[in-house]
């Protein structure tokens, strides 16, 4: 209830002094089919709906630019119940000019997430509903030259799991907390220059840290860890190309053992080719270290990489189809892995200039933990925007 009080006093502020002209609406309501409701060896299928919504108010007072967002997410099931969820969120964001070429932005938001997990066990279904509230901030420092460009930002997010109440048992368990509290601080420049109209070389320099309670590192085995990453690339850019690259190194260590480092490659990259005026190509790669949530205790290292491709068959009617795959492995504890493949097929109709229709087919492929499984999903989507 707390929460909900400070989102309608948050709400009435803004609007006081961003005034009811900034008014934005963006809204979609997805039904659909899936295989895998629970998304767990042998889980049943199921219907189900899913709705989200944004709610932005912005606006500018000189050198000034205010935004604040509300969200809201919902996923029912037909018959799965103990997999449904929910999310709320409100952010508020501010852009402030302080010279000629330098910027400084903040924002803040916060999200109260409602998580529902199913899971099958000898024809019984086995609940647990779970919630957590995030935290998280943003800090940025624009400075823009002639012909280059840096970016310094610090961003954090903290994470607070609440009890989750097992059902489905055939006795009766009290709430329990099933995760940790954890927050992620994260400090990087980024720089780029243009050494010619179409060509930027890049570099990058982040360093990110996480936070663990000593209680919580010994109740539920999680450490904090540090993780440095230098990189450098080009970007280019032509009428029909544009192509991004990054490529270094990141090195994590547990903090409480920084002896036990390990150096991984990074790489950040990104090209998008239109072929005429109805192809588009694009493709995009990431390897890099995840210490928010990772597999093992300390931090994980993963990879992931997507080709689409999208067709305009009319002004109102595209195709698009796309393949991925996404692969995690624990750094200190190599055993715990998983493996994700996706491939997916999607028709979008323009209704008009505020709606549209979507049409999608999606199959994944899991492997994790030493088990495996498929994923079917067939949903209409229709979407709207004011």
């Amino acid at each position: 209830m707390r929460w909900f009080s400070c989102i309608a006093v948050w709400m009435v502020s803004v609007s006081a002094v961003l005034g009811e002209e900034a008014l934005a609406l963006k809204s979609a309501v997805e039904a659909g089919w899936t295989s895998n409701a629970t998304e767990t060896v042998d889980g049943p299928s199921d219907l189900f709906v899913e709705h989200k919504h944004e709610l932005s108010l912005s606006h500018s007072m000189g050198a000034l630019s205010l935004r604040g967002t509300l969200l809201f997410e919902q996923t029912r099931f037909a018959t799965v119940s103990v997999e449904d969820d929910m999310s709320a969120a409100a952010g508020v964001e501010a852009a402030l000019e302080l010279d000629k070429g330098m910027v400084l932005r903040a924002g803040y938001a916060l999200t109260r997430d409602w998580v529902g997990e199913g899971l099958p066990l000898d024809g019984a279904m086995i609940g647990v509903a779970n919630g957590k509230v995030t935290h998280e901030t943003m800090l940025e420092l624009a400075v823009m030259g002639k012909d280059q460009q840096v970016n310094v930002i610090v961003n954090g997010s903290w994470r607070y799991p609440e009890d989750a109440v097992i059902s489905g048992l055939p006795i009766e368990l009290p709430p329990v907390r099933l995760d940790p509290q954890v927050g992620v601080v994260g400090v990087g420049v980024n720089w780029e220059k243009a050494v010619t109209g179409a060509m930027a070389v890049l570099g990058r320099l982040k360093g990110d840290f996480s936070s663990v309670p000593e209680a919580d590192q010994f109740d539920y085995g999680r450490l904090p860890g540090t993780a440095g990453t230098v990189a450098g690339g080009v970007r280019t850019k032509t009428d029909n190309l544009l192509v991004e690259f990054l490529a270094g190194a990141t090195l994590v260590w547990p903090l409480i053992d920084p002896g036990l480092r390990e150096v991984l490659p990074y790489l950040a990259m990104q090209s998008e080719l239109a072929l005429g005026d109805r192809w588009t190509l694009a493709l995009r790669a990431e390897k890099s270290v995840d210490l928010d949530d990772p597999l093992d205790p300390v931090a994980s290292s993963t990879s992931e990489i997507e080709l689409s491709a999208r067709y305009r068959m009319t002004d109102a009617i595209a195709l698009s189809a796309a393949v991925s795959r996404s692969d995690e492995m624990g750094i200190f504890d190599a055993s715990q892995t998983r493996q994700v493949q996706t491939a997916s097929l999607r028709l979008d109709y323009a209704m008009a200039d505020q709606a549209s229709l979507s049409l999608r087919a999606l199959r994944k492929w899991v492997e994790e933990s030493g088990d495996s499984y498929t994923i079917d999903r067939f949903t209409l989507a229709i979407n709207t925007q004011f």
